[in-house]
């Protein structure tokens, strides 16, 4: 079940609320950008549009572009100055006048800055603040953005995402069950309030004698383990390294705290700072989190796959070498090596020690030595095929176009291939869904078919309840590229095991690969947007999906 989550007022929440995910994919609110009291829509109610610029001499340098700032977590990008029609008013709101033809486009980030056409706003009834066109396209109403870079918002808006690092952001793993997420830096009575275990020594855990339960039997009384913890909090108890059996809802807030974590839920951090005496993490999304409960996460790899370009395979090639044309390639599985075959292939020599996930291009060649199949690399070695796996993507749709951009799948081999047309130019590994025919509830298969991208996102929150792992949240999960529903390819930073199945049925990506196709896939993403959906006049790219050897 998808969790919706905001980080500003209430009127904000049913307007612009947080991204959240189900099921380890879940898929983004479907949010109405007019959710907020309702503006009446209409055209004629246009106030003013005065293109006030004085002209430039034509060797003059071009004016510096004004920016717009994001007020709010989510500030809508539209196709149009309109709203769109909704269809699903209550009976008792006057019915939105807004266009059958607007649609969101995409969204800024709270703090996200963007160049604007220097132009006054357009003012209208739907948007008393304004309209400001964005250079890379699309509107924002002024309401939700401004051209104050020096707004006090914007001074305490998170810091802009890292497009250039593989992972956009600095992510914390949380220590400990029931560690607090607070609105602000808390008083110290609502530390001690929401926080019982500071300043207090831990008690020791009661020890249930044999006699215990033989006299508790006795007299008909309920003395188990799960009745000795009867009115002590869910965080205070003991869980024998498993999950608390507790649902997000379950672990909502009152009052400055927020919500509570479960050991395992991952931050994505913002700042550390120190205030009210303490250390704190200010997260992105504006929340405070106890300093010592937070463990910084490493980057876990740093695998990534190959493209399979002719010019990237010259880095392959020794001094004086020849190129060999690219014909596909392969992913060590565990650590081996490289071998070179004499010119008889009748001997075969270690040469080269190689990791588990070495990526090799691969000529296409193969030979056999003494009963066991190598494949030549582009640098003139050979590889073990039992010790690799290859890439054996499917023939291209019959639909494609020459040089279409489309995405394979293989749920068999765990690999991903890049095309354009019939070429392909990338290659990795990749996680997908834990299948589990026996059990539905651990089913978690990555679903089969052709599909396309429908929105990316540099980053947003994955959460849910799943009734064989308990709850999870992963805030922030990076290069996140829906293409069904609340299924996506994005950035795993919290795993490195990449070429088996591991994930809930999203397509995990190691955070390299992520942000590779993320910047390689339509519809691009415009400078300075967190988000951007697929339109009909800019389709997303295919993503086909299948289990075939």
């Amino acid at each position: 079940m998808t969790r919706f989550r905001s980080t500003t007022s209430a009127t904000l929440a049913t307007l612009l609320a947080l991204l959240a995910l189900a099921a380890g994919c879940g898929e983004p609110e479907k949010i109405d950008p007019t959710a907020a009291p309702t503006i009446a829509n209409d055209a004629s109610a246009l106030v003013k549009y005065v293109d006030a610029a004085p002209r430039a001499p034509e060797d003059a340098a071009p004016p510096e572009p004004t920016m717009l700032g994001a007020m709010f977590m989510q500030t809508p990008i539209m196709n149009e100055m309109e709203w769109p029609l909704r269809e699903d008013d209550p009976p008792r709101r006057k019915p939105s006048k807004g266009s059958p033809t607007a649609v969101r486009i995409g969204y800024l980030r709270f703090g996200g800055r963007v160049a604007v056409v220097n132009k006054p706003p357009v003012v209208k009834e739907n948007c008393l603040d304004g309209w400001y066109e964005l250079v890379g396209g699309g509107f924002v109403c002024g309401k939700y953005g401004t051209v104050d870079m020096n707004h006090p918002r914007l001074r305490v808006a998170p810091h802009a995402p890292d497009l250039n690092a593989p992972l956009p952001y600095q992510y914390g793993y949380n220590l400990t069950n029931g560690t607090p997420l607070y609105r602000h830096v808390p008083s110290r009575e609502e530390r001690a309030e929401f926080e019982p275990w500071l300043g207090r020594k831990p008690k020791p855990k009661r020890v249930v004698e044999e006699e215990d339960l033989d006299a508790g039997a006795s007299r008909g009384q309920d003395i188990s383990p799960d009745s000795l913890d009867a009115g002590i909090p869910w965080y205070l108890r003991g869980w024998d390294g498993g999950k608390p059996q507790v649902t997000l809802d379950d672990l909502k807030g009152e009052g400055s705290m927020s919500r509570r974590m479960v050991r395992g839920f991952y931050l994505a951090l913002d700042k550390d700072m120190m205030a009210g005496g303490a250390k704190w993490w200010k997260t992105t999304g504006g929340l405070m989190a106890p300093y010592d409960r937070v463990y910084v996460q490493k980057l876990l790899t740093e695998f990534k796959g190959i493209w399979l370009t002719e010019a990237a395979a010259t880095a392959d090639v020794p001094d004086g070498g020849t190129l060999k044309a690219v014909k596909g390639a392969s992913f060590a599985m565990r650590k081996t090596f490289k071998f070179s075959l004499s010119d008889d292939h009748k001997k075969a020599l270690q040469v080269l020690e190689i990791p588990r996930l070495t990526a090799s291009r691969l000529t296409g060649e193969s030979a056999t030595v003494g009963g066991v199949v190598y494949d030549e690399t582009t640098d003139g070695l050979w590889v073990k095929a039992n010790e690799t796996v290859k890439v054996k993507p499917n023939p291209p749709p019959s639909d494609v176009a020459a040089n279409e951009k489309w995405i394979d799948v293989n749920l068999e081999t765990q690999t991903l291939v890049a095309f354009e047309g019939d070429k392909p130019v990338y290659a990795t590994l990749v996680s997908t869904g834990k299948k589990n025919t026996d059990d539905p509830e651990k089913d978690h298969a990555t679903p089969t078919g052709s599909f396309r991208i429908r929105e990316k996102h540099v980053a947003a929150t994955m959460d849910g309840d799943v009734a064989s792992d308990g709850p999870y949240s992963i805030e922030d999960v990076p290069w996140i590229m829906y293409f069904s529903g609340s299924y996506a390819l994005h950035g795993a930073f919290w795993h490195a095991d990449f070429g088996r199945m591991r994930s809930h049925g999203c397509v995990n990506l190691s955070p390299n690969d992520a942000r590779e196709l993320f910047g390689w896939t339509e519809p691009r993403l415009p400078s300075g947007w967190h988000a951007v959906w697929a339109t009909p006049e800019k389709p997303g790219t295919r993503v086909v999906v299948h289990d075939k050897k």
